[in-house]
């Protein structure tokens, strides 16, 4: 009897919502009394009204609009102030501005609404689902408007666990193409320690304060703490301490201490009268208030030894995910948006696979890579599809031994600098297996012209003796020279950016203590021959090489990629075939905001001008251009975009016809997970997706799978694979989405430094984010005049509704 072979099909983590068809959704209209100035800076100022007004405000959705005529915006009728109400902006010099609530209501439905409109019927649709939560507040507790936790975590009981395990559901409305509304869902794990911060060594809370406070992690990726009030837990940040108890510390009137309220509001919760009072920041709020010591529990990432020997995983099996996303579903009953029940179809959303299939890639001696035999085409429906492509990844390495490098630059005299404390036999072990590798790679046999050590000890975490080595170094070597230093394990992570520049232009790599020694000492040995290729190919592409580029042309001339870091501007520009010339640049000049930065329009139109200019001088014709941008796209960047483009097409330097978009490249986004359903036998199972599947959202959004591997769940490894959200932002001219996307797709494969892994992201944003990280150095900088501040739903509805609790 013949098998029949297994049906393969995507589906998504979006759950049709019932109830909603034919509804119409009415706003209103907000106006701008007096005439706001056309110049370069009104959209930046309009958005940043916008931003006001939802946050302070309103304390409802806000979103620009062009409905009439006059600066406007939108906000839902429902949650409207009376009609004439209005907001005094004063953020002008000498200028004082007044937005008026309207008498002016329009209606629309999904498929009527456009731009910032289906945006805004977003937001409504997901409230009433945010105030059924927050009605289960005995089952559920919050970290911000659509994310919500179980009150019990899912380890209750298990003692050998040092933290506690929380499941939480993030959710989110997504209207697709079709114009159906779904609910998108997805699991989210927090690992809270069991112990407060009263209960470390004064030594392990320095420890832990650190991630709240270091300058080199950014402000909105720093640590959090759990304010645990039993049945109000709060997600709050670390912000100092008040040098007094919480019976000394008062607040509010009538005046009253911390020890006073937690007595009254908290009866079944024990404080002690004598502890700390510490300051915190809840969510996004930007005032700090004084709270017990002992009611602070860390919350841990899951690099925290604690959590990888918990017994509850971050990672869950497909099937596992989706059953636990139905147990949350079934505590959302008896939801209303107004006078409309509304109910989710538990059943996730189900399509035939699409997916890109991989580039062809050319290594030394004309070799091409290519994923399937020439002439060969399979179904994208069947299991072999997967299996050869999973071949063709795992076999980079194997090609560039037999081939050789695409494009191999000699590899310039080594000099190792190390601490002192790694043993000679390790060193010299680790110096020989590098050496061999590189030559297996290149065909070159590296020589390391000078070794040296440096002192390493409790004064030297800021690597001060590596520092004046280096500027040794620099002075006395060759430019030419590359210089490979190991890292002391306990270096502070800023030196890393400051030894790339102490030693500039000196080409260097860097490899951390720990990782050498596994490699020498082989206590790992798969592990550590990874290590060493990985180590070997990072050398090489410093100085120059190409182990393999795409074969073939991109569907556009000129990808560029844009990336900030603590006010540095990271520029990537890729073009040629396949995009294997490459630019890399940097710029300084950023408009700070609250937690998010854009770039001044002069420093971005400068240096698009200028390096358009010399790509194009070069010989290389520009027609099309895509823009990468990690994060958000701003109306100063816009404005910088238009006037090159404008200015470049009167030079001649770009033609008539020339097209260009925007896309911006989110990896925390929509909370949507792809899969792969498997049907076989007339039953139907969930596995991880094929790196380069893909699901269209709308004419303007897609999501990417771009790493994964797919086949039987393995509970020990398993990893769920990682998607991000493409959402072309601009446009001039025609484009189609799928091309945008198999282009940033294309580019994930020039993952040179690690052949055997696929990467998250395109190389135009992660290698413009490492090449800004190398550089960084911790400052304080001074606040631009021109605030921005961005919108975005999770932190703005954290000030919709106030409790009491929210304020300690």
């Amino acid at each position: 009897m013949n098998r029949i072979e297994p049906t393969l099909h995507i589906a998504a983590t979006l759950y049709p919502l019932l109830g909603l068809e034919k509804t119409r959704y009415r706003f209103r209209l907000l106006k701008v009394l007096e005439q706001v100035p056309q110049d370069n800076k009104k959209s930046i100022r309009i958005q940043r009204w916008a931003d006001r007004l939802w946050r302070e405000e309103l304390r409802c959705p806000v979103y620009p609009t062009t409905r009439f005529d006059g600066t406007g915006f939108l906000i839902p009728d429902g949650s409207s102030p009376l009609v004439g109400h209005t907001v005094e902006i004063t953020d002008v010099p000498d200028k004082v501005y007044h937005i008026e609530v309207t008498d002016k209501t329009f209606e629309v439905t999904i498929e009527e609404a456009v731009g910032s409109e289906r945006e805004l019927v977003c937001r409504m649709l997901e409230r009433p689902f945010t105030d059924k939560f927050l009605a289960l507040e005995d089952k559920f507790w919050r970290s911000n408007w659509k994310l919500f936790f179980c009150q019990v975590p899912e380890n209750e009981g298990v003692e050998r666990d040092i933290v506690n395990a929380y499941r939480g559901l993030k959710f989110g409305i997504v209207l697709l193409q079709d114009g159906g509304i779904h609910l998108a869902a997805d699991i989210r794990t927090r690992y809270v320690s069991k112990k407060s911060l009263q209960e470390y060594t004064e030594e392990e809370k320095q420890n832990i304060l650190h991630e709240h406070m270091d300058l080199s992690i950014r402000a909105d990726e720093r640590a959090y703490f759990l304010r645990d009030n039993n049945a109000v837990k709060i997600p709050c940040r670390y912000t100092g301490n008040t040098e007094k108890t919480i019976n000394e510390y008062t607040f509010d009137l009538p005046e009253k201490t911390i020890y006073e309220y937690y007595c009254s509001r908290y009866p079944n919760i024990t404080v002690h009268p004598k502890e700390a009072a510490i300051l915190v920041q809840d969510r996004a709020k930007e005032t700090s208030i004084a709270v017990p010591i002992s009611r602070l529990f860390p919350i841990f990432t899951t690099e925290y030894e604690g959590i990888r020997q918990c017994s509850i995983r971050s990672q869950m099996a497909p099937d596992e995910r989706v059953n636990t996303i139905s147990t949350f579903f079934n505590e959302l009953s008896d939801v209303k948006y107004e006078d409309i029940s509304v109910s989710i179809q538990q059943s996730y959303l189900k399509k035939e696979r699409s997916i890109f299939i991989p580039p062809r890639l050319e290594f030394g001696k004309g070799e091409i890579h290519k994923p399937f035999p020439k002439g060969s085409v399979h179904p994208k429906t069947n299991q072999l599809f997967d299996k050869l492509i999973m071949r063709w990844a795992s076999s980079k390495l194997t090609t560039l031994y037999r081939n050789g490098a695409y494009h191999n630059e000699p590899i310039p005299n080594l000099i190792l600098l190390y601490p002192h404390i790694i043993e000679r036999d390790t060193r010299e072990t680790f110096v020989g297996d590098l050496q061999h590798e590189i030559k297996q790679q290149t065909g070159q046999s590296p020589r390391i012209v000078l070794q040296r050590s440096y002192q390493v000890g409790r004064s030297e975490r800021r690597g001060s003796s590596l520092l004046r080595m280096l500027a040794e170094v620099r002075s006395t070597s060759n430019s030419k020279s590359l210089a490979i230093i190991v890292l002391w394990d306990k270096f502070l992570e800023t030196v890393h950016g400051e030894l790339k520049e102490a030693l500039s232009p000196v080409l260097s790599q860097c490899v951390t203590e720990k990782v050498v020694c596994n490699i020498a000492r082989k206590h790992n040995s798969q592990l550590a021959a990874s290590q060493l290729q990985n180590l070997a190919l990072a050398v090489s592409t410093e100085a120059g090489i190409q182990p393999w580029v795409i074969a073939d042309p991109l569907h556009h001339d000129l990808h560029i990629g844009i990336d900030l870091l603590f006010g540095k501007v990271g520029y990537h520009f890729l073009y040629g075939t396949g995009g294997r010339l490459i630019q890399q640049h940097f710029g300084n000049s950023t408009v700070r905001g609250r937690m998010h930065e854009a770039i001044k329009k002069p420093e971005l139109r400068k240096r698009l001008e200028e390096t358009i200019r010399s790509i194009v001088q070069y010989g290389h014709q520009i027609k099309s251009i895509i823009i990468h941008r990690d994060g958000r796209w701003w109306p100063s960047e816009r404005l910088a975009l238009q006037e090159t483009v404008a200015r470049l097409k009167k030079e001649g330097i770009l033609p008539e016809d020339f097209r260009c978009a925007v896309v911006e490249i989110r990896k925390s986004h929509l909370p949507v997970r792809l899969f792969t359903v498997v049907e076989e036998n007339s039953r139907e199972f969930l596995q991880n997706t094929l790196f380069g599947t893909y699901l269209i959202l709308d004419s303007q959004r897609i999501i990417l799978t771009t790493t994964g591997r797919p086949g039987t769940w393995d509970s020990s490894r398993g990893k769920t694979a990682s998607n991000l959200l493409l959402e072309v932002v601009e446009t001039s001219g025609n484009f189609n989405l799928q091309d945008i996307a198999e282009d940033a797709y294309y580019l994930t494969h020039l993952n040179w430094n690690a052949p055997n892994i696929e990467i998250a992201l395109p190389v135009t944003i992660r290698w413009t984010d490492q090449a800004l990280r190398e550089t960084f150095r911790p400052q304080i900088e001074e606040e631009d005049e021109e605030e921005l501040q961005e919108i975005e739903s999770d932190d703005l509805d954290d000030t919709i509704l106030n409790k009491e609790e929210a304020n300690l």
